[in-house]
């Protein structure tokens, strides 16, 4: 427990600290989807009182909006306290993954967790107002539950609260919802394992799937009553339409992103275009992406998702920092194809400060992959299960998020890396002391 302590305690400092060297101007500060979570949270959205519109709401999952609604109130609107109580639930996250690594392993949990506490993306999310924060805190919480159940199967309490937290963080971002029902027979085979009693399994199966869905089985109600839907957001359709299919056009056609979303509007236009029916309008963004994609080689839209997941994986979180995006640098959605924007950025010296950080996280980037790819070595020998369990998860993560480029879509699966590199260090500094001793 005393470790524990002190890991949480080490990484509030760290994130307190990069607190203090940032301008919190709520003006200049908070942009994109980072402005929409504070201005919604203000404005009380999905509560009874709220001043949107209903349309709007069912774009997004409720559970951020009440979180920084709740901080919002209890700081008076004060962003650097509302950033301070996030960065204490980040805090704890990092705990929860030191715990996760010592279930799988005690050898590399001390490590594990000392990637946690200086991780740049877990530290970089959390001074930012994004969902990203909150959906790790219980999704990690998630899967130590369900670590916890698969070491002392004799509760089964634990695999309660894997549901239960697993629906908690559906209730925080749609993008888990499938996976409560595809994880259904990898939890079978956990149950199995202690208890061959197919009906008491089936039993413990049941109260799993109840305990994921009760956290957002108004929000499934309210959708099927209102828009005949068992659909939770009205989100996919724009991500699908506005996302991926410019990510899979920019390898197939070197098209720059707002030339596909032309392109997407002439076909959902040709379907009758929007009519104001949250639901409907994403489902006809969906079958426009369709047309479109089938019309595409099935290399460039594989290429274009392997491509995006590598970026996300090697790209340094740096990138994403308040700090670093002030720098003067060429939009990556606007040129579209990586080439294009490399060759721009190299080409322009007004992009030489950018540049420099650039090729030094790059850098740290590449003992990141290396680390990453030796642990998966590791796990792979050491616990087939395990690793056969990880990378479903980063593959369900990532073929969801789709061709889209950003470090913060690794956030999901970013236990499972630091995981990793907690191996890689520990075995390597292992191989050291033995050198050493012969």
């Amino acid at each position: 427990m005393k470790l524990c302590g002190l890991i949480f305690l080490l990484a509030f400092t760290v994130r307190f600290i990069n607190l203090l060297f940032l301008d919190l101007n709520i003006d200049t500060y908070l942009i994109e989807d980072q402005k929409f979570y504070w201005d919604w949270s203000l404005k009380g959205a999905y509560l009874p009182w709220n001043e949107l519109s209903s349309l709007l709401l069912t774009e997004r999952m409720p559970g951020a909006f009440l979180f920084y609604g709740f901080l919002q109130w209890l700081t008076t609107n004060n962003l650097f306290f509302v950033l301070i109580l996030q960065a204490l639930l980040d805090s704890f996250t990092c705990v929860i993954i030191f715990l996760c690594a010592g279930l799988l392993n005690k050898k590399y949990e001390l490590f594990t967790g000392m990637f946690a506490i200086f991780s740049p993306l877990m530290i970089i999310i959390s001074s930012q107002i994004l969902s990203d924060t909150l959906f790790l805190f219980l999704f990690t919480f998630s899967l130590f539950f369900l670590l916890k159940y698969w070491r002392s199967s004799n509760s089964k309490k634990y695999i309660y609260l894997a549901g239960l937290f697993l629906g908690l963080s559906t209730f925080i971002r749609a993008a888990t919802f499938p996976l409560i029902f595809i994880s259904l027979p990898i939890i079978f085979l956990i149950i199995k394992k202690s208890d061959n009693n197919y009906l008491k399994c089936f039993s413990t199966l049941s109260i799993f799937l109840l305990m994921a869905l009760a956290p957002i089985s108004n929000r499934i109600v309210e959708n099927m009553i209102e828009y005949d839907t068992y659909s939770l957001t009205s989100q996919g359709g724009s991500h699908m339409a506005y996302w991926m299919v410019p990510g899979v056009l920019s390898v197939s056609k070197d098209m720059d992103r707002n030339s596909a979303v032309n392109l997407v509007n002439m076909e959902i236009n040709k379907l009758g275009g929007v009519t104001g029916q949250p639901f409907k309008d994403s489902k006809k963004r969906v079958n426009a992406s369709i047309n479109i994609l089938k019309q595409e080689n099935i290399y460039n839209i594989t290429y274009a998702w392997f491509r995006s997941s590598v970026i996300n994986i090697i790209s340094s979180p740096i990138l994403i920092d308040y700090r670093v995006r002030s720098l003067s640098h060429p939009s990556f959605a606007k040129e579209g194809n990586i080439t294009k924007w490399v060759e721009t950025l190299f080409s322009n010296k007004e992009y030489f400060s950018y540049l420099i950080v650039l090729l030094f996280s790059f850098i740290c980037s590449l003992f990141c992959i290396y680390s990453i790819l030796m642990g998966f070595y590791v796990l792979t020998k050491s616990n087939l299960f395990i690793s056969f369990l990880s990378i479903s998860i980063i593959m369900y993560f990532s073929l969801i998020t789709g061709p889209t480029v950003s470090p913060k879509y690794c956030m999901p699966y970013l236990p499972i890396l630091l995981y990793l590199q907690g191996m890689s260090i520990s075995r390597f500094i292992l191989f050291i002391k033995n050198r050493q001793n012969s």
